[in-house]
């Protein structure tokens, strides 16, 4: 038997009965009550009469002056008040026999509802798709895939009763574990090749918006709410203001208006840095909001101390940068294998710069493949005992490959101390 709260009465309106909605991608949690005055957000609806009567009420209040047992009937609150959660932003299951109405941002052609999605999620634009399975849409065993997007993120329409299915990209759906940093991964830089999607989930872009918005420098995730990069990224551009933090993005030029990005909410420079020397360069980069790890967009593992001496021998260095020395950023991420040198060597190469026991050098003798500009902050990464560690920071060098001129990065385990006493000083610790 359902409870009426009893209140003074405003008006009564007729409705359909309530039928249960396939959620948009900003839905807001909201508060309906199934029968009982005191909510606890469960839906527990029946189907009654095909016209209902909708009685609005108020008290001085705001809560119900008594309530009356009354069968057939269901009560609940305004949510004008109540408090607005974040939207839910992952939406994993597929709706058969629907179709959702979009701008159609791409078609291709798929074995299966699941492809499709997976299509989906590896799209930076894409967020949300329908699956067709009219024989017209079908080539052989694959079938109409529509890639699609809104301004809002919601389907412009829900058509029910359609011969396919849809539903949205898992892009920031989050994974099971998104506190451990990222064991495994897949294995233009001048001399690299293009990167594949989430083979580097840790890179990300930091873009500066002045008079036109671009790329200046990568940098590495290292926890929900912290970006490792260089000091001298920010040289002249230390206003947080100007900063946005691109995740999981494979394709530079895939990026609108609508692209997901991180706002700056901090920017922390190493105490001992000087614009006009090498050394400490390094910066901590903290987020007004934590990220949401994904299997494309997840951080990479601090080394210990103990690998100061670690002898690595698969490393790779990853960014948009240019691919010569008067080059252009490069719209796909780029990817390289490098040698580490040893400082003694490197020192030779350098004989007018100190190469300190802060830096680490990588490189071939005969050139060829090196970071270059716009590659600066980012990853040089080595996987040692089937996991990655972030070894180094891209940093500075003579020119871009060039021959016994080996790239200078700032080596990460001797700034350990520094980064978690940085990480834990603020409210938000490294996790």
């Amino acid at each position: 038997m359902w409870m009426l709260p009893k209140l003074s009465l405003q008006t009564h309106l007729y409705v359909r009965p309530f039928v249960p909605i396939i959620p948009s991608a900003s839905s807001l949690h909201s508060i309906q009550i199934p029968g009982m005055y005191n909510h606890k957000g469960e839906h527990a609806w029946q189907h009654i009469s095909e016209t209902n009567v909708c009685f609005l009420k108020t008290s001085r209040s705001g809560t119900p002056t008594f309530s009356t047992p009354q069968p057939n009937a269901t009560s609940g609150y305004s949510i004008l008040t109540c408090k607005r959660h974040l939207p839910e932003l992952c939406h994993s299951n597929i709706y058969a026999a629907v179709d959702f109405g979009g701008e159609e941002l791409n078609v291709t052609f798929v074995k299966d509802v699941n492809v499709c999605q997976e299509t989906c999620t590896k799209m930076a634009r894409c967020q949300f798709f329908t699956y067709s399975l009219l024989p017209k849409d079908c080539q052989g065993e694959k079938c109409k895939c529509s890639l699609k997007l809104s301004v809002d993120g919601s389907p412009t329409a829900i058509t029910h009763g359609t011969k396919g299915s849809s539903g949205y990209s898992l892009r920031l759906c989050k994974t099971v574990n998104h506190s451990v940093c990222t064991t495994n991964a897949n294995a233009r830089i001048v001399g690299g090749t293009d990167s594949t999607w989430g083979e580097w989930p840790w890179q990300v872009s930091l873009q500066a918006t002045l008079k036109t918005q671009s790329h200046l420098c990568g940098g590495s995730i290292i926890g929900q709410h912290w970006i490792l990069t260089a000091a001298h990224c920010f040289d002249g551009l230390s206003s947080p203001d100007i900063w946005r933090v691109y995740g999981g993005l494979l394709n530079l030029s895939e990026i609108t208006k609508e692209t997901p990005f991180s706002q700056v909410k901090e920017i922390l420079i190493h105490e001992h840095y000087k614009i006009s020397e090498g050394d400490h360069d390094i910066a901590l980069v903290k987020l007004e909001t934590p990220l949401n790890y994904t299997e494309f967009q997840k951080p990479i593992c601090l080394p210990s101390k103990d690998d100061i001496y670690t002898f690595y021998t698969n490393c790779w260095i990853t960014g948009w940068g240019f691919t010569k020395e008067q080059g252009e950023i490069q719209s796909i991420l780029q990817k390289a294998k490098i040698p580490l040198v040893s400082n003694e060597e490197c020192q030779t190469r350098y004989r007018d710069y100190e190469i300190t026991k802060q830096m680490i050098c990588a490189g071939y003798k005969e050139g060829g493949t090196d970071a270059c500009k716009g590659d600066s902050g980012g990853p040089l990464v080595c996987k040692h005992t089937g996991i990655w560690h972030l070894v180094g920071i891209t940093s500075w060098g003579g020119g871009c490959a060039r021959k016994e001129q080996p790239g200078v990065y700032t080596k990460v385990a001797e700034y350990l101390d520094w980064i978690l006493e940085k990480t834990r000083k603020m409210p938000d610790t490294l996790r």
